[in-house]
């Protein structure tokens, strides 16, 4: 296939089968107007589940799926004749046509061989794509090298499966090798019942802050996995949800240990992508508290929010560039905001002790202070900013950062460049202690957290 021209017009249509769900990104590029975006919709196959034994993938299936994306990007997609041949129609404009379709569906997913073979016979114009673990140690390599970073730590939490994939630089004599360190850790439950009996595990008490009794946790966790809901605001589940996240992710901690333990502390440009269902419902300051300490994290890193696996469908693309044969996409467009977070060295074993003071400044946003204190994790985030934001601050009281030891805080939000959307600053005294019962952790989670 040959080479983009960098300034052509160009629509591409991506669909990502995985955890019983269908995500769909239709991209459109115009470099030389500087427009690009990219439309996507997600389609929840769980209650197919038990009705993919009667053959649910087949070619009228995919026949009836693009009539509706039609429809739901107002975009024309497909041409129909008289015969009722089914072609997709060729890209001329915005709006009209695209260059492309590329299905990936991931090696786990239930019922990988028929929705492969229902998508082959479906069309010949569509490229086959299976996501497995060389296609994700692919995607790290290059966006490790793209994102000019030592480290990557990739996380996917969903409600089966957690999975955390790793690529490291390798280092010799203070230059990096041309190979890299990939590692793989997973924990999965086969089934609902497991999934739901799992609840019942002492161990995941001693993360809940939620008293509940037994009958109810069983019942309100059964629902949840049953029902999978993408979004959830009763708070008590929410705890449960975090308490599970806590376990999952301390029980893959606990059986790859060397796999994950310097992460944020061996480098100093340490990146992680948080993907899954869990972290959309969890919301970003759970999730990251759920990871942080079930992984028994320190030091800091660059963490970016995956919602919708948008580097797993156009990674490829953002990391080739101009040598991208399906569409050319910037980082604005693939990579969102990030959250960064710091787990300094704290000194003092004082509370509420002031461990960092610092500003926040931009041409449109009047200078205000802020003040991180110790034993508070504390979720910051910053306002909305069209210009360049300046944020600055010196630890305080023997804090320091980790690995270097700096005392300076410098950033530079740049929105569409490189934009900072929170700060997350955990000062907590390590280990992270819970337990030992519900109530006491209810008290300790509303000394340490502090989101604002």
């Amino acid at each position: 296939m040959s080479k983009l021209s960098i300034l052509e017009k160009n629509a591409y249509l991506n669909i990502l089968v995985k955890n019983n769900g269908i995500w769909v990104y239709l991209a459109y590029s115009d470099l030389n107007a500087t427009r690009e975006y990219v439309l996507s919709d997600y389609t929840d196959l769980n209650a197919l589940r038990f009705l993919l034994d009667d053959n649910v993938f087949t070619k009228e299936f995919w026949f009836d799926y693009f009539d509706n994306l039609e429809k739901v990007f107002n975009w024309d997609i497909v041409d129909r004749d008289k015969g009722s041949i089914f072609t997709f129609r060729p890209f001329r404009e915005e709006g009209d046509g695209i260059s492309g379709v590329r299905v990936q569906i991931d090696d786990n997913q239930e019922y990988f061989s028929k929705v492969f073979d229902s998508v082959r016979e479906f069309s010949s114009d569509v490229s086959l794509r299976v996501i497995d673990d060389q296609f994700m140690y692919s995607v790290l390599d290059g966006l490790c090298d793209r994102m000019n970073c030592d480290d990557m730590l990739y996380i996917d939490m969903d409600i089966y499966d957690f999975s955390i994939f790793r690529v490291s630089r390798v280092y010799e004599k203070g230059k990096p090798l041309p190979q890299k360190l990939y590692t793989k850790s997973k924990m999965s439950w086969k089934d609902d019942i497991s999934l739901i009996d799992s609840i019942k595990d002492e161990r995941f008490r001693a993360f809940l802050s939620a008293e509940i009794s037994e009958k109810n946790l069983v019942n309100m966790w059964g629902n949840f996995v049953l029902d999978k809901p993408l979004t959830v605001k009763d708070p008590q589940l929410l705890d449960v949800i975090r308490g599970y996240a806590t376990i999952q992710n301390f029980s893959i901690y606990r059986d790859n240990k060397k796999k994950i333990e310097t992460f944020g502390r061996e480098y100093t440009d340490s990146v992680m992508i948080i993907s899954g269902s869990i972290p959309r419902v969890l919301g970003k300051s759970k999730t990251l508290l759920s990871i942080i300490d079930g992984l028994e994290m320190g030091g800091n890193f660059d963490a970016y929010f995956d919602w919708d696996s948008r580097l797993i469908a156009f990674g490829k693309s953002y990391i080739n560039a101009t040598k991208s044969t399906d569409i050319i996409l910037t980082r604005q467009t693939v990579l969102p905001p990030k959250v960064k977070v710091y787990m300094p060295y704290v000194k003092t074993k004082q509370r509420d002790k002031i461990v960092l003071a610092g500003d926040i400044e931009s041409m449109n946003i009047e200078k205000s202070d802020f003040y991180i204190l110790s034993s508070q994790y504390t979720y910051k985030q910053l306002p909305k900013h069209r210009e360049k934001l300046v944020i600055s601050g010196e630890f305080k009281n023997g804090a320091k950062q980790q690995p270097l030891g700096e005392t300076q805080l410098n950033l530079i939000s740049i929105p569409g460049v490189d934009e900072i959307e929170a700060l997350l600053f955990d000062c907590r005294q390590r280990p992270i202690v819970y337990g030992p019962d519900a109530y006491a952790n209810k008290i300790k989670l509303q000394a340490w957290i502090s989101d604002n």
